[in-house]
């Protein structure tokens, strides 16, 4: 049985197996999902969470965007997948990537921030891992920083046969890691905050380096009518869009469907992001992470125990 240092092996159907035969490549299996945030009560809770707070412990609307994506991942953990090889795996580790622009300007110097959270994150557990990471990022030398200082130093040829051997060591489950877990490209997903920069959200392709099947973009914020569900009426609003690309391989339609509604509910509603989600083992073990496989070893092995002696 192929084993990756990344992720799992999963068992999946004959029908789904037949997919990754029929569509090799993540842009083959994209689909573009869109949809409207409203953002009239997450700035309210904002408000609220922040009043009193020092500058440097206030919550930012990108830090709820981070805690709602990790709680959705640790609920709907089919999206945390990717296909390689013809072969479904569950990632073990929640990692989300994104662009970080040190100085917000057309010249500024971008550097790419890996970040990974855990499935009983809350809002203020997340917010230190992403202010730590920002920091480093902006005012540091981040990992992924020097490996592209290393890399691009190198003579071209060289780079297009690291390239190369990193695609082809992955596409056969047999991944360079010690180069792959400081790569953006091998995570949960890639977000792309271009609100922060006054762009609108675009529907962006995939990348079929590395393992990410979810890439995210974010819009600028703007004035647009919404129906107010108690009173029927329309009312100007702050929304920003949310524009999706997905690997279709990683889960049908009928589960990403409801996984996307439910990460726009909690940027929507975040207070139930104050507390960590009450897990039980069982969800707890689908999410496969490798912090908590000792555990999980553990439980499964007392399962299979218990069945026995209920056998006999």
């Amino acid at each position: 049985m192929p084993r990756r240092p990344d992720a799992e092996l999963v068992k999946t159907s004959k029908f789904h197996e037949l997919e990754f035969h029929i569509m090799h490549k993540r842009n083959e299996s994209v689909i573009y999902y869109d949809t409207q945030i409203d953002l009239t009560h997450t700035f309210e809770f904002l408000e609220e969470y922040n009043k009193g707070r020092e500058e440097k412990d206030k919550l930012t609307l990108f830090q709820i965007y981070l805690a709602a994506a990790t709680r959705t991942v640790t609920l709907r953990p089919k999206v945390n997948r990717f296909v390689s090889g013809r072969r479904l795996w569950q990632r073990n580790q929640i990692i989300f990537s994104f662009v970080v622009n040190k100085e917000k300007t057309e010249g500024g110097e971008e550097v790419n921030a890996m970040i990974e959270f855990d499935p009983f994150d809350t809002l203020e557990t997340a917010q230190k891992r992403v202010t730590e990471h920002l920091y480093e990022a902006r005012h540091g030398e981040n990992k992924n920083e020097k490996d592209i200082k290393f890399f691009g130093a190198l003579p071209r040829w060289v780079i297009r046969f690291i390239f190369w051997l990193m695609r082809w060591t992955d596409e056969h489950n047999i991944p360079i890691y010690s180069w792959t877990k400081d790569m953006p490209l091998w995570c949960t997903a890639f977000i792309a905050h271009l609100g922060s920069i006054g762009i609108d959200a675009v529907y962006h392709h995939l990348f079929e380096l590395g393992t990410a099947g979810l890439l995210i973009t974010i819009g600028k914020m703007h004035d647009a009518p919404v129906i107010n569900k108690e009173s029927k009426k329309i009312e100007i609003r702050k929304v920003m869009e949310l524009r999706i690309s997905i690997d279709d391989r990683m889960a049908p339609g009928i589960y990403t469907g409801p996984t996307i509604h439910l990460l726009k509910e909690l940027i929507e509603n975040p207070e139930p992001l104050l507390k960590p989600p009450e897990l039980t083992d069982e969800q707890l073990d689908k999410l496969m992470l490798k912090k908590y496989k000792k555990e999980r070893l553990e439980r499964e092995k007392q399962r299979k125990k218990a069945k026995k002696q209920k056998k006999k």
